[in-house]
């Protein structure tokens, strides 16, 4: 039950951020982007971020407890997710729902990411305190540099988007990145006698830095260098 109490005030948060940035932001109100069709996202993009979590969890942990049906959605008695694969599957779904909805994607997968980075700290605080602060290591310094990581984002670097500095959708390319290259230090130094380059979680973190970054040049520094 912990982990679903978890879940569900964070969720609750997550909206909350996405209302607030989303009411006045400059996009949504000159495309008449109405507040109850991103909030429609939001539930569907929570959903599908659920599923694809405790999906590549169950992948990178084949536990005979979640590899079978019942035990996969049993998650109060067997817990566990995957951060990273929760984040890969709810990008790609933000994706393809904007593309297919006809709206912006830069600035869908912007706001969406804003909100998720003002409710990370929260679900690792709230984990934390009901844990009693019995956490390990890797969790406390994961803790601590989601916490730093979050202001960062979203007193600085939100700024640009925000003034047209870079575009829509870079923002959350930024962040993937970033995120995507933490969690994989944090994973190598945590235990460097046991870590595996060819680990497929870590494969995956290798293609979310990478592809990120990818993305991310040709759309600040090429496509201008262009003049596009």
């Amino acid at each position: 039950m912990l982990i679903l109490f978890i879940l569900l005030i964070s969720f609750f948060v997550f909206l909350y951020n996405l209302y607030y940035i989303s009411h006045e932001d400059f996009v949504i109100v000159r495309k008449d982007i109405s507040i109850d069709k991103i909030l429609s996202m939001a539930f569907l993009t929570g959903l599908v971020t659920l599923f694809f979590s405790r999906f590549f969890y169950a992948i990178f942990n084949p536990s005979p407890q979640v590899i079978n049906l019942l035990g996969f959605f049993a998650i109060t008695y067997f817990p566990g997710f995957s951060l990273s694969g929760g984040i890969l599957g709810g990008s790609i779904f933000i994706y393809f729902y904007s593309k297919f909805n006809k709206l912006p994607i830069g600035k869908m997968l912007d706001l969406i990411t804003y909100s998720f980075i003002g409710v990370l700290p929260v679900s690792f605080l709230l984990f934390f305190i009901l844990n009693f602060g019995k956490t390990d290591m890797v969790f406390n310094v994961f803790f601590i540099s989601i916490f730093l990581l979050s202001i960062i984002f979203i007193k600085l670097i939100y700024r640009f988007p925000e003034k047209g500095e870079i575009k829509d959708g870079s923002f959350s390319l930024i962040f993937l990145s970033v995120f995507s290259l933490i969690f994989f230090l944090i994973k190598l130094f945590s235990d460097i006698s046991a870590f595996s380059f060819f680990d497929l979680e870590n494969i995956i973190l290798f293609i979310l830095i990478f592809s990120s970054l990818i993305v991310l040049v040709n759309r600040e520094i090429i496509d201008k260098f262009l003049g596009k």
